[in-house]
């Protein structure tokens, strides 16, 4: 026997054993199907991520969009964001004002407004937490606040007026996120006569 000849017959047996357990082997029950499930559940949990960033993205723009309906003395407009929600405020109570028609009014009896410049304030807002319940359609959110103020046609300086935390409970309804209460902390302020009419709340 020649070697070569010898070791050519050996490297083509062993070929062919590895093509006939390749061509044995046997397959995994279930497991197109375990990969396929895996790829279900990625593309769950990537639309759950979205529609989470965009509830989020939606109860952010209506906080600064109350902030702007504010610092114009758009009462109407504060009460149409608010008029599914109750309304009140650390020295008034919880839920003391419901629905849009009770909030308008009561912003508008309380808040000086000057013509052509609304309350002539600036709502500042920072620290947004909002916290989102997907499955229930509801959510949560902290908004810290510092309003200031420039009495129109006064050499009044530039100055701070009022600090708190504005925290208000959404719901999600017909697919939009709406305002379910407000409740007002305030937790620092100066003098608020130039703001608010005195004796029209209990803060001047």
């Amino acid at each position: 026997m020649h070697g070569d000849g010898g070791f050519g017959e050996i490297d083509r047996g062993h070929e062919g054993r590895l093509r006939d357990r390749t061509r044995h082997r046997k397959r995994v029950p279930g497991r197109a199907s375990v990969r396929h499930m895996t790829d279900i559940d990625d593309v769950s949990g990537l639309a759950a991520k979205v529609d989470l960033l965009l509830a989020h993205r939606e109860i952010e723009q209506k906080i600064y969009r109350m902030g702007y309906a504010l610092e114009g003395g758009d009462f109407e407009m504060v009460g149409s964001l608010l008029r599914h929600a109750t309304f009140g405020a650390d020295m008034i109570g919880r839920k003391v004002f419901t629905g849009q028609a009770e909030i308008t009014a009561q912003y508008a009896r309380t808040n000086i407004t000057y013509p052509g410049k609304g309350r002539a304030t600036r709502e500042m807002y920072d620290n947004v937490v909002v916290d989102i319940d997907l499955a229930t359609g509801t959510a949560r959110s902290t908004t810290m606040y510092t309003v200031a103020q420039q009495i129109p046609g006064t050499d009044a300086p530039f100055a701070l007026l009022v600090a708190g935390r504005y925290v208000d409970e959404w719901a999600c309804i017909e697919g939009e996120w709406h305002f379910t209460d407000r409740f007002i902390e305030v937790q620092f302020k100066n003098n608020l006569n130039s703001h608010m009419h005195t004796g029209s709340q209990p803060y001047n």
